[in-house]
């Protein structure tokens, strides 16, 4: 004698697909959160093209500078042997049609009319040596670095590309674009960093010399 079939209780299946139903609504807003919040933090970088004879002196958590950039634009960069450890910026051509400066001295910045770090080609970053009051210029001590030290440059996910210094010179002023826009002779990947150096002179507001050091990729 076959067994009577139980029959479901309608609120046992209402309460399976509303448990069902929440869990893909948790799944899905996680998702669309996750996808916001990556999406907030690759916006585009503004780029600075105006060259300031008053650049910010406070550290940029001071003045609630926040970072912006896409995936794959560099986001900070460090220099163990000269305390080293910034935000960067994107630069373009000043009003000068130089390279532009970034607008705090603690920042540098990526002239983004070069390569990408670690892209084939030239690399190009800037920084100030000081500022109207304060001498503390996120390039200040960028002439004693030496050959073999190391550069990291953090990408905007967060990956990171290692450099070594090659040669470190000072250049005259009106000699630099020479030496800044050349790419070393069997260097494939190469980073260039440039400040001020040498007298300053009042008469031009900027000073004689260019502080150029020369890096390959490892």
């Amino acid at each position: 004698m076959e067994k009577p079939e139980k029959k479901r209780s309608p609120g046992r299946l209402l309460i399976a697909v509303i448990v069902v139903l929440v869990g893909v609504w948790i799944v899905v807003s996680t998702l669309m959160g996750m996808t916001q919040n990556s999406d907030a933090a690759y916006e585009p970088a503004p780029v600075i093209t105006v060259s300031t004879e008053n650049p910010e002196e406070k550290l940029p958590s001071e003045v609630g500078y926040t970072w912006k950039g896409l995936v794959n634009d560099p986001r900070s960069i460090a220099i163990p042997a000269i305390g080293v450890d910034a935000l960067i910026q994107n630069v373009g051509l000043d009003q000068n049609s130089q390279i532009a400066v970034p607008n705090n001295i603690h920042i540098a910045g990526w002239f983004v009319d070069s390569v990408r770090p670690g892209e084939k080609g030239l690399s190009i970053i800037d920084g100030h040596v000081n500022g109207r009051n304060s001498d503390q210029g996120v390039f200040k001590r960028l002439p004693v670095l030496k050959s073999g030290d190391r550069v990291t440059i953090t990408m905007g996910d967060m990956s990171t590309v290692d450099y070594e210094v090659v040669e470190n010179k000072s250049v005259a002023t009106v000699d630099a674009p020479a030496v800044l826009y050349s790419q070393a002779p069997g260097i494939v990947e190469q980073l260039n960093l440039i400040t001020c150096t040498g007298n300053f002179d009042n008469a031009t507001q900027t000073y004689a010399d260019r502080q150029i050091t020369i890096l390959k990729k490892l």
